[in-house]
């Protein structure tokens, strides 16, 4: 079927900035972004914001599923979930497991990657686990926990995009300069000179900045330390639980260039309280708070749509908290050539907002939905 529309007076995201202007539309692409482009298939956008459909690199799961164990049926599901809240493209993440289980949880996410649904395109895998430290597991089980392994990594594919890997394993420094994806600093013990090897070396990601790892210390800067002096993209958990607003208006002031909001999302995502599964672990929702029976933070419950609106009601720019759910996040990971930018002969995965932020339409693949 071919679509032909034209996207009129609307405040259109470009390169980090609205832009009063025009987008064309055909064939499922933008083909043309121009202030004079006028037919008879226009939809007029004027007081709306127009974005690209947002990007979360960082979710284990929503709609009471989790990608460490669903089905083709149940990632059915969630992707419906996320497209719904204007998350066109995501990184499917597991937690920490067993070999036999990565197996055959990325086995089924490569078959929910290749389906053409009307849902979250699935832009690749990211692996937060099993080569985490003991001393900060967090939410991981403790028991599966191990050095990385770039042999078993490799025969995984091209899908995975992402691994998360503790610098003070004897062998990161291998793995890190070896693997061809994106390693990320994550549920470390590390000091601050282990981050900036690591950081040099290519690990130039960290994962959900001030959680899982030793906090910020005048004498001990550490992880967070190592981002304050380099060039490394953090990712932050918005949901105003992980996080206070004073330290997120913090890092939206200083850093916002290299912030990627993350939902870090688990099966509870869209639901109410109640008892979940995270991996192995069950862990407990109450009043949007997840956690293990120890009280141990266990990732959210919130999607990153609503982080983006969170971050915007605390004082952040909504330019800033736009690009760190859009342009950031896929260029941190390098999915950045398919999604996070409005730009022409990309997929046409937009998302019209009023301009209170709620959504007024959503664009997937060049069609109008919800």
């Amino acid at each position: 079927m071919v679509i032909n529309m034209n996207l009129i007076n609307g405040n259109v995201f470009l390169n980090g900035n609205f832009e009063k202007t025009n987008i064309k539309i055909h064939n499922n692409k933008i083909c043309n972004i121009s202030p004079s482009l006028f037919s008879d298939d226009n939809i007029d956008c004027s007081g709306k914001y127009i974005i690209p459909g947002l990007v979360d690199i960082h979710t284990h799961g929503c709609a009471g599923f989790d990608f460490s164990s669903a089905s083709d049926e149940e990632i059915e599901i969630m992707q419906k979930y996320y497209l719904k809240n204007g998350i066109t493209s995501i990184l499917a993440t597991t937690v920490s497991l067993s070999d036999d289980d990565v197996l055959s949880a990325t086995e089924n996410i490569k078959t929910a990657a290749k389906r053409h649904i009307v849902g979250s395109r699935i832009a690749g895998i990211n692996l937060e686990g099993p080569y985490l430290s003991p001393k900060k597991c967090g939410a991981h089980n403790i028991n599966l926990l191990k050095a990385p392994d770039l042999k078993f990594i490799e025969s995984l594919g091209k899908l995975i995009k992402v691994v998360n890997v503790a610098p003070e394993y004897k062998n990161a420094t291998e793995f890190i300069t070896n693997f061809k994806g994106k390693t990320s600093i994550a549920h470390t013990d590390c000091d601050y000179t282990q981050a900036m090897t690591a950081i040099n070396l290519g690990a130039d990601h960290i994962t959900h900045i001030f959680n899982a790892m030793n906090g910020l210390h005048h004498r001990k800067p550490g992880v967070i330390g190592a981002f304050f002096d380099s060039d490394a993209v953090a990712e932050l958990i918005c949901d105003g639980i992980h996080i206070a607003a004073p330290i997120l208006r913090m890092m939206f002031k200083a850093y916002s260039e290299r912030i990627a909001i993350i939902s870090d999302s688990m099966a509870a995502t869209g639901l109410s309280n109640g008892t979940y599964k995270l991996g192995s672990l069950d862990v407990i929702v109450e009043n949007s708070v997840a956690t293990l029976p120890d009280g141990t933070l266990a990732g959210s419950t919130m999607n990153i749509y609503d982080m983006m609106r969170h971050l915007i009601s605390i004082g952040v720019s909504p330019e800033k908290a736009i690009a760190s759910v859009t342009q950031i996040p896929a260029r941190s990971v390098n999915i950045d050539d398919s999604c996070g930018i409005i730009k022409v002969d990309r997929n046409a995965d937009l998302v019209i907002l009023n301009n209170d932020f709620t959504i007024h339409k959503i664009i997937f693949d060049g069609n109008i939905l919800y």
